[in-house]
């Protein structure tokens, strides 16, 4: 681990021809072995003056070499000649996964994702031996089952164990539908359960890697808000106890840019590498060269509230269930979106409050969304090991029944 420590360290010196990172003023690269703590302080505080799009590269490049050669020395003073990595505890280990996690988190950790995917590989060959597994934490192997609220499905949406020429004539229709044993061959649904919870902590450190939750049911709500937070205090605050009420969801990250383990338990379905027809209603967007992926991880009770994306969508369930509603665009009038608030566009939510969704018109006495009623819908329960097309623009309402670990493939 020494050896690598200082391979890594004489990389960070000699940046590559063109490397926004030239562009800070440093005096002299070797400031970033020397004072790392401090470069990273003005990093932090070039990241916060402007919304992210408007900082120069040259500042998430300093965050990111700066954070690695915090945690690399870290690292080294542990693992050199007499150094105290077996005897000194684990607080320095914590302390080199929020450093890098948090690279990744604030930065993307451009030009270095590889170096700090080698950094975190090594660590978990380090700690192997004395990983916290589900035993440490105090919890059970699976998820508790909750006993969440099931719907009954009165307009379902059509299920199909569908070829890819088939999806590719389904596509023309616009149309959703539910796909059966497309991802049967996952790692993440056999090999590697992601509903096993000593598996997902043994991918996470022991539970130590970052990452960023939303607290509370919906994004629309008021109190809503956002932290990070271990993965191992995630699951055990939010996760593990079918009786709290407390909800916390980690919510369109990209998990498998900061976790590329779990990645190697997902294939992008071929699905997504058809052409389907340009939108009608929807706001066009730039072309993907790849999939995007998301990762939807969180208990029952957590809700996406009616949206659309700008994106044809494949939503794979992993772990549990959730139950989906969707509107077609043609229905947008009747689901009153909401416009421009404090400066955000939001024209892609609908104001119809969440309690309103599952329920009867009479649950709106003031009659402010008198046309919902009327709006004609799909829905579905989907379950593990399926998968649900949601066309670009359509609107589609989301909660889970149960602890729910689903991907998202956006792709146009």
């Amino acid at each position: 681990m020494y050896a690598q420590c200082t391979t890594h360290l004489q990389t960070l010196l000699t940046p590559l021809p063109g490397d926004p990172l030239t562009r800070c003023g440093l005096t002299s690269l070797r400031d970033i072995l020397t004072s790392p703590s401090h470069l990273l302080h003005l990093a932090n505080t070039k990241l916060h003056v402007f919304p992210f799009s408007a900082v120069d590269a040259c500042w998430r490049r300093l965050y990111t070499d700066a954070s690695i050669a915090k945690a690399v020395l870290t690292i080294q003073a542990q693992y050199a000649p007499g150094g105290a990595a077996r005897g000194a505890g684990t607080a320095w280990l914590e302390e080199v996964v929020r450093t890098l996690d948090m690279a990744l988190i604030m930065t993307g950790a451009p030009l270095r994702e590889g170096m700090v995917e080698e950094l975190f590989a090594q660590l978990e060959e380090c700690v192997r031996d004395g990983g916290r597994g589900w035993e440490w934490w105090g919890m059970g192997r699976e998820f508790p089952v909750a006993d969440a609220r099931c719907p009954e499905i009165a307009f379902p949406i059509p299920r199909s164990a569908m070829s890819l020429s088939g999806f590719e004539k389904h596509l023309r229709r616009a149309q959703p539908v539910v796909i059966v044993g497309a991802i049967e061959h996952w790692p993440a649904l056999r090999e590697r359960p992601w509903g096993d919870t000593c598996y997902l902590l043994e991918r996470t450190l022991g539970g130590r890697r970052l990452v960023p939750v939303e607290v509370g049911r919906s994004y629309t709500d008021d109190g809503w808000g956002q932290t990070i937070i271990t993965f191992g205090e995630f699951m055990d605050a939010y996760l593990l106890d079918a009786r709290h009420d407390k909800v916390g969801y980690l919510a369109q990250h990209d998990l498998f840019a900061q976790i590329p383990a779990l990645r190697h338990d997902i294939s992008v379905p071929d699905f997504c590498y058809t052409d389907p027809p340009p939108p009608l209603a929807a706001k066009s967007t730039a072309r993907l060269a790849e999939p995007l992926l998301n990762a939807w991880f969180g208990p029952a009770g957590t809700i996406s509230p009616l949206h659309t994306d700008p994106y044809h969508n494949i939503l794979c369930q992993v772990v549990g269930q959730k139950y989906v509603r969707l509107y077609a665009p043609s229905q947008t009038p009747n689901l009153y979106p909401r416009g421009v608030e404090e400066g955000i566009d939001m024209s892609n939510t609908s104001g119809v409050p969440v309690e309103m969704v599952e329920m009867q018109l009479e649950d709106d006495p003031e009659g402010e969304f008198g046309l919902f009623g009327d709006a004609p819908y799909v829905e579905t329960i989907l379950r593990e090991g399926e998968c649900l097309y949601i066309p670009v623009g359509w609107w589609h309402y989301v909660r889970s029944l149960t602890v729910s670990f689903s991907v998202s493939f956006w792709w146009n």
